[in-house]
């Protein structure tokens, strides 16, 4: 599923000896991770996000992550994006992306340091869902739904974060494996420095996409936190090649 080059494997390597504080993954990463908000409080990312291709650059602006915590264990999720696309041509359109809802429950936590483990099914359905003349074109068709699964490890000095899973997607786009690994050092209290290499392989064919990417955290206060992050398609076989992918967001808790 996650397929490594001799050199990624070198310098996941590398990363992680040099590394002596890791935390986990989430956003402004693409590879989640077991943790929740806590019974009753929230977790919100406004965030923008752009993708560059040969062809055009797609934005993200805003996306609007909404999270719940349900009990200690469970979360609730909600987010879509307004998407704006420019193509090298001139045109440009922009409309509601797709919404994603889910629910995230982590039924193994052995503590801080040790596993914990959760699964997050989440739906991709278009927004208005009984809508079509609405919709942009910029969005997937028809309905998706993920079922992945999230590790986590916590060490004396490090955690480890994947996050494994698979796409079911509508007969005209096909199913896909997901796979993605995040490191996260802790470079001071409340500064992070992040990174991450995820893949997502079609099942019936050798078509993938691979990025690299790197971000960080930093805690502006209690309840805000900047999130920023930067990466570019390492292979893509499945779309045109993104030559630059970037979040910046705010996350607020509350």
């Amino acid at each position: 599923m996650l397929r490594l080059t001799r050199f990624h494997a070198i310098f996941l390597v590398a990363v992680f000896i040099v590394s002596q504080a890791w935390a986990a993954g989430g956003p402004p990463m693409i590879t989640d991770d077991p943790g929740t908000p806590g019974d009753g409080h929230w977790e919100i990312n406004i965030a923008a996000l752009s993708s560059t291709t040969k062809d055009a650059s797609t934005y993200q602006l805003p996306l609007t992550d909404i999270n719940y915590g349900v009990g200690d264990r469970a979360q609730l999720k909600f987010e879509m994006p307004w998407l704006f696309q420019e193509e090298r041509t001139g045109t440009s359109r922009n409309g509601a992306g797709d919404a994603l809802a889910g629910v995230k429950w982590r039924f193994y936590d052995a503590g801080d340091n040790a596993w914990q483990i959760s699964t997050y099914p989440q739906i991709l359905f278009g927004f208005p869902l009984l809508d079509p003349p609405n919709r942009t074109g910029l969005e997937d068709a028809g309905t998706s739904y993920l079922l992945p699964v999230e590790f986590e490890h916590g060490f004396e000095d490090f955690d480890i974060n994947f996050e494994l899973g698979r796409w079911f997607r509508p007969v005209q786009t096909g199913d896909s494996w997901i796979a993605g690994f995040v490191l996260t050092r802790e470079v001071r209290k409340g500064l992070e420095l992040i990174a991450e290499i995820h893949d997502e392989k079609t099942i019936l064919s050798v078509q993938d996409e691979l990025i690299l990417n790197f971000g960080t955290r930093y805690d502006l206060s209690e309840k805000y936190t900047l999130l920023l992050s930067a990466g570019r398609d390492l292979r893509n076989s499945l779309n045109a090649t993104n030559s630059l992918l970037t979040y910046v967001g705010l996350q607020t808790r509350y």
